[in-house]
């Protein structure tokens, strides 16, 4: 069965997360991606005994590479022979950089008037920031994140190593192209897609984000009981029902504590919020007599949403994440087996398709392939690897 995207061109120009991981979501789908790097873009070793970039491993699987410097005018040239053979770009450069290099927007569609061309930025390409580099870590701190994981007193938490927000984009960026390709079939026009880190973090704080008079605003740090507890083994769970209301009693008798569900001190979120330090000293004293895994298994029988605190080793182990084939094990040159993740997704047309279709590729891997495939000659290849335009 062929992949959804199959006969879809896109070129990746992107960079760090989010843009890789944009374009790897569609080549995953089939599309024919292009990745173009600057020749002196990687600096980790990717030969045995050296130091694979993971991360690079992580986003760039199913791709091609072209090793071409853009800021020498061949260079450009060629990149713009593969703009008018695209269907899709995925640019996060800046706008100043953009503007100097000769690839806006405005200048890239009068080549291709079907391009889609989406521009990801840190900040929106528009407004006072718009030429300033944005990072997930540096968003976690702009729009809230962190501020709403601080306890009173408390300095700032650490940010988080999710990088959620460029995860989220890269979601972002595949629904829009895919709205823009299906406009494109309707008009027979491209059309730029703005996307941004800072308009994604806002995305996922949309509960946050909504204010209506006089109702207390949703958020902020975890109040009432604490939801965290160590158990008899060292090990930690979290409970997400100990401050639901209507799962309270439903909990009590999981954990076989009916003098909780019978004081009625206790039987309102109102009251146990009164008396949280008595409760938590009680609910910790029960969880120390079983080991986390026993307790797990016990609040799960009662379909609590629970879970016992997991380091990221113990996951590729799971036994949810196995049965669902959400790991992939497949073949680096170079560096040996890869354990990656497989697409959020099942499509059942596509089922049992053979969707890995080439590793992360070295880079300038594909340099002449792609190159011939644009009309270059040997001696036009050879003459712009001599001028170090290619590598």
């Amino acid at each position: 069965m062929p992949l959804p995207l199959e006969g879809l061109k896109v070129v990746d120009f992107a960079t760090v997360y989010a843009g890789p991981n944009s374009a790897m979501m569609l080549a995953d789908q089939g599309a024919d991606v292009i990745k173009i790097e600057s020749p002196d873009s990687r600096t980790e070793d990717m030969a045995p005994g050296g130091r694979p970039n993971l991360p690079f491993l992580a986003f760039n699987r199913n791709k091609r590479s072209i090793a071409l410097d853009i800021t020498k005018p061949a260079g450009r040239d060629a990149a713009y022979r593969l703009l008018q053979w695209a269907d899709v770009v995925i640019i996060n450069m800046r706008t100043s950089t953009r503007e100097r290099r000769g690839f806006t927007y405005e200048a890239v569609s009068k080549l291709n008037p079907r391009l889609i061309y989406l521009s990801l930025t840190g900040y929106g390409d528009r407004g006072p920031e718009a030429h300033l580099p944005g990072a997930d870590i540096t968003l976690q701190a702009r729009i809230g994140d962190i501020d709403e994981r601080m306890l009173p007193g408390q300095p700032p938490p650490p940010h988080t190593q999710l990088f959620h927000f460029d995860m989220g984009t890269s979601t972002i960026n595949c629904f829009s192209v895919m709205l823009a390709l299906k406009e494109r079939e309707q008009t027979g026009r491209g059309q730029q897609i703005e996307t941004s880190l800072l308009a994604t973090g806002l995305a996922m704080h949309a509960c946050q984000m909504t204010r209506v008079p006089d109702v207390p605003r949703f958020g902020g740090p975890i109040v009432g009981l604490p939801q965290s507890y160590m158990c008899g083994d060292g090990r930690w769970i979290l409970s997400q029902h100990i401050n639901i209301q209507r799962r309270w009693s439903e909990l009590c008798e999981a954990l076989a504590l009916p003098e909780l569900t019978d004081d009625p001190r206790f039987q309102t979120l109102p009251g146990r919020e009164a008396h949280v330090d008595e409760i938590a000293v009680i609910l910790q004293k029960n969880f120390l007599t079983k080991p986390a895994a026993e307790w797990e298994q016990i609040l799960k029988g009662h379909e609590h949403m629970m879970s016992m605190v997991r380091s990221i080793d113990e996951v590729f182990e799971d036994p949810q994440v196995l049965a669902n084939d959400m790991l992939l094990r497949y073949d680096q040159p170079g560096v040996g087996e890869v354990i990656g993740l497989t697409p959020p997704f099942r499509l059942e047309s596509t089922e049992g398709t053979q969707w890995i279709r080439r590793p992360v590729p070295r880079i300038g891997e594909h340099t002449d392939e792609v190159l011939r495939e644009r009309a270059y000659s040997d001696a036009e290849i050879a003459a712009l690897r001599s001028e170090q335009v290619v590598l």
